[in-house]
């Protein structure tokens, strides 16, 4: 791993709530953050590949489940 990188470990909800959020950046924002960090569009494909391998099968909140975020 690079100086920079670090390790996250994330479940199937937190990689969506992310990719949500992503997807609903609006144009002066991702043009913001890919001035400061880097394209947030690159950052969506990789979450987004990592996302698809995942099991997605139940992948609503339920009443009696705690979020980890």
């Amino acid at each position: 791993m690079k100086k920079g990188d670090v390790s996250v470990n994330l479940n199937v909800h937190e990689i969506g709530v992310i990719l949500s959020a992503l997807q609903l950046l609006e144009n002066i924002d991702e043009h913001r953050i890919a001035r400061e960090y880097g394209s947030a569009t690159a950052l969506y494909d990789k979450l987004h590949s990592v996302w698809e391998t995942l099991d997605r099968t139940e992948t609503g909140l339920r009443n009696d489940v705690i979020p980890s975020y």
